[in-house]
């Protein structure tokens, strides 16, 4: 409503711009036709034409300098075009002056005012008064010159004029309240859409032939780093990394009308990101438009690298773990290896000493042999083990030890 408001007072500020001029031209014209004797009349005639113009111009002046220019659209400024109407005609020659035809133009005027077809012709009616009375007074006067017929002529002119000019005008208000009711309905679902557009998850971007963005939601302008309306306009390709292949890129989405891939894109902060995109086309206006929807994948690629990553380093670990276990299995055998034998050696002895071979032995000296009997047998208990290997009995230990005998 605001802006229907400020249109149409810059229309009315247009037409009293035009009208201003008009009257200095319309001075001047009638002026030197004065002079040279084409209209009848005293000097006191153009003194008060030349008063009434002045007056009006000065009131137009005023009103454009000071800024009121609400003074424009009110009932003063009617009354003064009015008067200023009637004492033109009356001063030009009344009935015989061709000055009537300002009464038409003050209809038109006043439809830019008022577009009402009632109150365009209550306005016509009080012209063709007013017409009527300044006859009747220059009758009273000096009498009539022309014939009655061409003065109701131009009385049922007037008439007719805000006929014409009335049912143009509301035809024409109505068609304006009807573009402004589309305008209304065409900005709610332009609203509606981009708050569609702005609550979807991904970027989305419309763009055309020439890759001209022309719409994008704010998400989009997430992604490649920029305000939206500084996103407007620029073209999509200086946001993509380009390998050499966009015109084929772009031959191939206009032969087909829909797309499917990845693409890095570059943001104004010179980071790229990796995104998958779905394009489709549609045709506006007779012109051919894309939908660009994307994707940005780029932590579920550096996600999907760091796994990679992870795995890599993880088998070189297994790796380096089996090499050292196998170290510490022949280091281990190796040393097992090595206290075996002596440690056979000395069971040998013990079983040896204590089966008497080699001469008898005392009570406390047969109990020291048991028990160094038995911590060699937890030696070797030991070190199986440390081998992962089945224990080994003392059967088994036995007969390595050259075939000792049993404890007594």
């Amino acid at each position: 409503m605001n802006a229907q408001n400020d249109q149409h007072v810059s229309l009315c500020l247009d037409v009293e711009r035009m009208a201003l001029a008009m009257r200095y031209l319309t001075y001047l014209v009638v002026v030197f036709l004065f002079l040279l004797n084409y209209i009848q009349g005293s000097a006191m005639d153009l003194v008060v034409i030349t008063i009434v113009l002045g007056l009006h111009s000065v009131f137009a002046h005023w009103v454009l300098l000071s800024g009121r220019h609400h003074l424009f659209l009110g009932r003063l400024n009617f009354i003064i075009y009015f008067l200023e109407t009637s004492f033109v005609v009356k001063f030009t020659g009344a009935e015989s002056s061709d000055a009537y035809i300002m009464y038409h133009l003050l209809l038109i005027g006043y439809s830019a005012y008022m577009p009402s077809f009632r109150k365009t012709m209550l306005v016509a009616l009080l012209l063709a008064f007013s017409y009527a009375a300044v006859i009747l007074i220059e009758y009273a006067q000096v009498g009539i010159e022309i014939p009655a017929g061409i003065i109701v002529v131009k009385l049922l002119s007037i008439l007719l004029c805000g006929w014409l000019v009335g049912s143009l005008s509301d035809r024409l208000s109505r068609t304006q309240d009807e573009l402004s009711g589309q305008a209304r309905a065409l900005a709610a679902s332009e609203a509606t859409l981009r708050t569609i557009l702005n609550s979807a998850a991904d970027p989305i971007l419309v763009y055309d032939d020439n890759e001209f963005i022309s719409e994008a939601n704010d998400r989009a302008a997430e992604l490649f780093g920029t305000p939206r309306q500084e996103l407007l306009g620029r073209r999509l390709r200086a946001f993509l990394f380009d390998d050499g292949t966009r015109p084929q890129k772009m031959a191939a989405l206009r032969a087909r009308g829909a797309a499917e891939g990845q693409e890095v894109v570059i943001t104004t902060d010179g980071e790229e990101r990796i995104v998958e995109f779905t394009v489709r086309s549609f045709i506006r206006n007779q012109e051919r438009f894309y939908v660009a929807i994307f994707r940005d994948t780029t932590e579920q690629k550096e996600l999907q690298e760091a796994t990679r990553l992870a795995n890599v380093n993880l088998a070189r670990l297994n790796r380096e773990l089996k090499q050292v276990d196998e170290l510490k299995t022949g280091f281990l055998a190796t040393i097992s290896q090595k206290l075996r034998s002596p440690l056979s050696a000395v069971l040998g002895h013990v079983e040896m000493l204590l089966d008497e071979e080699l001469g008898e032995i005392t009570p406390e000296q047969r109990r020291a042999l048991h028990a160094c009997r038995r911590a060699t047998l937890r030696s070797f208990q030991l070190t199986d083990d440390a081998l992962t290997l089945p224990k080994a009995s003392p059967e088994s230990v036995e007969t390595a030890a050259q075939d000792p005998k049993e404890d007594e």
